[in-house]
């Protein structure tokens, strides 16, 4: 029984207890019983509808936890541009959430069928409250490179005591856990507060590449004493964030710009992410392509990827909609970073309001 029922049901019995109870101090005992036995009137639901229009797509980077540090270091232009900070993280989610975004799981958006051996992929519209707007959420290199846990990220998600996804930074003190300095960490406690965020339980897409481990675990270096330690550690980490509804999607093992290097090469890539992050993460018919560099148009590399049960396939772009073919999806994604403060700032086709959102104190650290 929630709250609110047993709410009405104390309140009904003090009601009928007080008019009933008389100087003798009896109570009519089928009087209680006809009155106490109320049926509660629903709630009203949202209406939820089939969504017509174009389904926005955005991504981030690992955010910048410690702007006094990255924006001082030899990598404060890249950090500059291609990140956001985790204060400035935060506000996106909020603006977002007031302009009725909603998060929506790319599993219920898509469908895979064969007829005669044929696959076919299709397009599924997004299934959500009356009023809303669908979004897609996903994160590029959720590694924590080197470069960028030297200066700017955590260093990588754990499990804490209490069995919760959290994040952790290795300090002179010994390590700081904290949950609101990373995309998925601050995103858990956002659904928390304004759980109407996500629909049916939605989170994002996490992109990890392979050649500096996985979420934060050193799982390349497969010769160390360490290896089984360290894969299992992120494998753990990996079943949690799927219990809470996070999908993960190949973004490549070295990060090359695809459709330049070799067929040779392409191969080689797609074994090792394969052979090295597959088994962490999991099975995933999905690809966020490195650098936004699609293969479409080099059909032999697309359908090397396509015979390795890829089946949606996301670029850089304008974040909007999407693009049917027979055997595969493709979607834009917008980046959130500080290109697009920069590049959009004054384009009545942004997202929200910059000045709002943008962090120009720590952005003007140096």
């Amino acid at each position: 029984m929630n709250k609110k029922k047993i709410t009405a049901y104390l309140l009904i019995l003090f009601m009928v207890f007080s008019c009933t109870t008389g100087k003798n101090n009896v109570v009519d005992g089928p009087e209680v019983i006809a009155a106490a036995v109320i049926e509660e009137v629903p709630v009203p639901q949202v209406p939820h509808v089939y969504f017509e229009g174009r389904l926005l797509n955005i991504f981030f980077h690992p955010l910048v936890s410690r702007p006094e540090t990255a924006f001082r270091s030899r990598h404060r232009d890249h950090f500059l541009e291609w990140y956001v900070t985790a204060e400035e993280y935060k506000k996106v989610l909020y603006e977002l959430y007031l302009g009725d975004y909603v998060l929506v799981d790319i599993n219920e958006l898509y469908n895979v069928t064969y007829t005669d051996g044929r696959k076919r992929v299709t397009y599924q519209r997004p299934f959500i409250p009356e009023g809303k707007k669908p979004m897609i959420l996903s994160i590029d290199d959720l590694n924590y490179y080197d470069f960028v846990r030297a200066s700017a990220s955590v260093h990588k998600l754990i499990i804490d005591n209490n069995g919760n996804i959290a994040a952790w930074t290795d300090n002179e003190r010994g390590g700081e856990i904290s949950y609101d300095l990373d995309v998925v960490t601050y995103l858990e406690e956002f659904i928390k507060k304004y759980p109407d965020f996500s629909i049916r339980g939605a989170r994002g897409i996490i992109a990890p590449t392979g050649y500096q481990g996985v979420l934060g675990y050193q799982t390349q270096l497969l010769n160390s004493p360490s290896y089984q330690e360290e894969k299992a550690k992120a494998i753990a980490v990996v079943n949690k964030l799927k219990e809470l509804g996070w999908r993960f999607s190949s973004h490549s093992y070295g990060h090359p710009n695809l459709p330049n290097i070799s067929m040779e090469a392409f191969i080689r890539d797609a074994d090792r992410w394969d052979a090295e992050v597959r088994p962490i993460v999991g099975d995933t018919d999905l690809y966020i392509y490195p650098y936004g560099a699609g293969v479409e148009h080099i059909e032999a590399k697309h359908k090397a990827l396509r015979d390795r049960n890829f089946n949606v396939f996301f670029g850089v772009g304008h974040g909007w909609g999407h693009i049917q073919r027979q055997e595969y999806l493709y979607f834009d994604r917008r980046n959130i970073d500080g290109f697009y403060f920069r590049v959009f700032r004054d384009r009545a086709d942004k997202l929200f309001d910059f000045d709002k959102v943008v962090d120009t104190q720590a952005r003007s650290i140096r």
